[in-house]
């Protein structure tokens, strides 16, 4: 049983991890208190503390959500506290245990697409408002890219929209799956398909050099294990119907404006409509 804080008297202490959108603090030994950067937009927080509600009611290995306040003017979300390192640390520091991991995380996502009907957003409504309003994206790649989405398959079943190695936290009971900020109903390949587009283009944005070289010798590596994974448990799944969904999902990633992304994003993009 999760025991209930004293909002009054709060205090943080230490940091336990940092991303693009927010830092984890420890609370207390059964808690942590997500806490967003200023500038995040209010509507994102909202939709994480709604999804989070929704995900907490699931039999899936994440942190159960506790409250959500405001701390010294950040917004923030209290967890149930878990106890572990990251995919990606544990892979940089184990590399032996990459195949072990890659094919993890396969399963993970595989069991998470076997939940269908929750209250959540279409991500292809979504996505195709996204990739509508992206700026400075060549018209034509807009145009193609905004066709080829209209030939896909719809889905409902519940997506991450961001899990990787970053994403999930090896504990002694096993992986448990973080940050549902991203999670929208949608059909399982776009949820696989945006992974991939992670694992190939996205950068590390913390650690030294050291972590983030060995991160990328093995990326390759994870991405080929992962999918295969994947694609084992989904006969019906092939490689080519997720290339054609890392299409408009990388599209879309564009819009976070991730530095260093862009145009190995374009360069994808533009070989697969040349072909």
């Amino acid at each position: 049983m999760i025991k209930c804080i004293d909002m009054k008297n709060l205090s943080i202490g230490e940091l336990l991890a940092e991303g693009r959108t927010a830092e984890v603090y420890a609370v207390n030994e059964e808690q942590v208190i997500k806490l967003f950067y200023e500038w995040c937009p209010a509507s994102w927080i909202q939709q994480e503390i709604d999804v989070a509600g929704e995900i907490s009611s699931l039999p899936l290995p994440t942190p159960k959500i506790i409250d959500n306040m405001k701390f010294n003017g950040r917004q923030g979300i209290i967890y149930e506290r878990v106890y572990g390192s990251s995919m990606l640390n544990a892979s940089v520091s184990k590399p032996w245990l990459v195949f072990r991991y890659a094919r993890q995380l396969a399963d993970l996502q595989n069991e998470i697409h076997k939940y269908r009907g929750i209250r959540l957003a279409s991500q292809r409504t979504s996505l195709t408002k996204t990739i509508k309003q992206i700026k400075d994206l060549p018209q034509e790649i807009k145009n193609q890219t905004l066709s080829l989405f209209e030939t896909l398959p719809d889905g409902a079943s519940l997506c991450h929209l961001d899990i990787h190695p970053d994403q999930v936290i090896i504990t002694d009971k096993g992986p448990v799956i973080i940050d549902w900020l991203t999670a929208k109903l949608g059909h399982p390949h776009s949820d696989v398909a945006r992974t991939c587009v992670i694992l190939k283009f996205g950068q590390l944005s913390y650690g030294g050099w050291v972590m983030r070289t060995i991160a990328n010798i093995f990326r390759s590596v994870f991405y080929r294990v992962y999918l295969s994974r994947y694609l084992e448990l989904n006969p019906n799944a092939t490689r080519n119907e997720i290339t054609k969904w890392m299409i408009p999902v990388a599209i879309g990633r564009l819009d976070e404006d991730v530095p260093g992304e862009r145009e190995p994003i374009l360069r994808f993009v533009r070989a697969y409509f040349s072909k």
